[in-house]
């Protein structure tokens, strides 16, 4: 059953059953969560042996509130949540969020069967069981019982996952990723990860789609949902090893099914898959703050002939060609070369290369029609000062407006130590990727070439 989630994501109305006054118990931190959101609604803690939790009248049970309830949420021992689920029905409730553990993640599937005849031929949806809940950043909503607040940002993310969901918060925080919703399945009774790829494919604080997953109930519409979508859908499938599936099987319940055969039906419904989180946050940073490569033709720019080369090899292994220059643009980086080097792609712009070098090569590059996308490097070789390096690429961005008109994709890549620190932040809050290895930065724009070819199927298409 499908329907739009935008009343999940933005109620008017949420109650916690299993609030609690004990600071050690999930629903006090559930209903704590809720509470000091920068979110308006109405807040119904539901405990049948307390009068009053964290200033807010309580409860006995849902049926006792007034009015109508948009999102319950159930934070109680797993024998107990049928009778809950029940009583949410039966108060016509929208949506449920069963935060309890204890069902198909530890082989016990007729209590979870048990719910879902309970839902059968209702309109109420269910997040979970099993879950973390979900973080709604885009509008200051926390409906969950874990801490960590992610920073406001245009990257929807979709954990099978809790306690990885929580670490993906503060790994978007650290690095300079922006979130818009954050939300942890469980074992997907209900909502599944083609119900929120759909939705997210039309929210508009969303741009980039990001999942973790370990296994799929319903791999046709999981399919059909990320070939629907027109935005990026980034997937870490978990269980790529006979001992990950195993894994997998004892983690959520899940069956991991064959690797190959998911990552063909990812690759054919255009999704793109990425070997861990890290990667799945290099290619978000990247697809969300960058355009997309129309081409595979890459340039780089280096101050360290070997770093261009591991550039160059890196590149190659994901399917990106590295040209030789055109004529017009090997005068142009002949004019600010040192007369014992001549130009080539790599450009190796010598260890002492300062500002005027990086920013004449790096214009020079994306001005060739003949370059699709360009990598800018650094190594902090004692000769050079990477402030000049990043100064030059912030000038780039903040002075010529650097996507609008070009239309190409920018990435950096650096090798040092402290001093480049403090000035890959001044990059990564100006929304240029930056990475600290040469494989991580190719990847990142193998998956921007990924998604200029998605757009131009998209258009054949139409």
């Amino acid at each position: 059953m499908k329907g739009n989630l935008d009343t999940f994501f933005k109620p008017k109305s949420i109650a916690v059953v299993g609030a609690s006054k004990n600071p050690t118990k999930i629903g006090h931190a559930a209903l704590k969560n809720i509470l000091i959101s920068d979110y308006e609604c109405k807040i119904y803690p539901i405990n049948p042996h307390e009068k009053e939790i964290l200033g807010l009248r309580c409860y006995t049970k849902v049926a006792e509130v007034p009015g109508s309830i948009d999102v319950v949420l159930i934070s109680v021992p797993a024998k107990l949540v049928p009778q809950i689920l029940s009583e949410c029905v039966k108060k016509q409730v929208k949506y449920v969020i069963i935060i309890s553990s204890g069902f198909s993640e530890i082989g016990d599937h007729s209590l979870e069967n048990e719910l879902r005849q309970i839902i059968n031929n209702t309109h109420i949806r269910v997040l979970g069981p099993n879950t973390m809940g979900y973080k709604n950043a885009s509008d200051g909503l926390d409906a969950s019982f874990v801490f960590g607040v992610p920073r406001k940002g245009n990257v929807a993310l979709i954990s099978q996952s809790g306690a990885l969901g929580i670490g993906m918060i503060y790994l978007a925080n650290n690095e300079f990723v922006g979130v818009s919703k954050i939300i942890g399945v469980g074992n997907k009774l209900d909502i599944d990860d083609d119900d929120l790829i759909d939705y997210f494919s039309t929210d508009p604080e969303t741009k980039v789609i990001g999942l973790y997953i370990e296994g799929i109930k319903d791999g046709r519409a999981f399919m059909n949902s990320i070939k629907a979508c027109h935005k990026p859908v980034l997937v870490v499938k978990a269980g790529r090893s006979a001992a990950g599936a195993r894994a997998t099987a004892s983690h959520t319940g899940s069956m991991a099914g064959s690797d190959k055969i998911y990552s063909a039906a990812i690759k054919q419904a255009g999704g793109i898959r990425c070997r861990d989180v890290v990667e799945l946050f290099d290619m978000a940073q990247a697809l969300a703050g960058q355009p997309p490569a129309m081409g595979n033709r890459i340039g780089i720019i280096t101050n360290g002939g070997g770093l261009g080369i591991l550039l160059t090899d890196a590149c190659e292994a994901n399917g990106l060609q590295i040209p030789k220059l055109s004529a017009k643009t090997f005068k142009k980086i002949d004019k600010i070369l040192p007369d014992l080097i001549k130009p080539n792609n790599p450009i190796d712009l010598v260890a002492d290369a300062g500002f005027e070098r990086y920013e004449a090569a790096t214009s020079a590059l994306l001005e060739d029609p003949n370059i699709d996308g360009v990598i800018v490097a650094s190594v902090h070789g004692g000769y050079a000062r990477p402030r000049e390096f990043t100064g030059a690429i912030l000038k780039m961005v903040r002075q010529r407006k650097l996507h609008e008109t070009y239309k190409k994709p920018l990435l950096a890549t650096w090798v040092g130590g402290r001093e480049f620190e403090d000035l890959v932040w001044d990059l990564k809050a100006a929304g240029v990727p930056i990475y600290p290895s040469s494989w991580r930065t190719a990847r990142s724009m193998h998956a921007l070439y990924l998604e200029g070819e998605r757009l131009k199927r998209e258009e054949n298409e139409d």
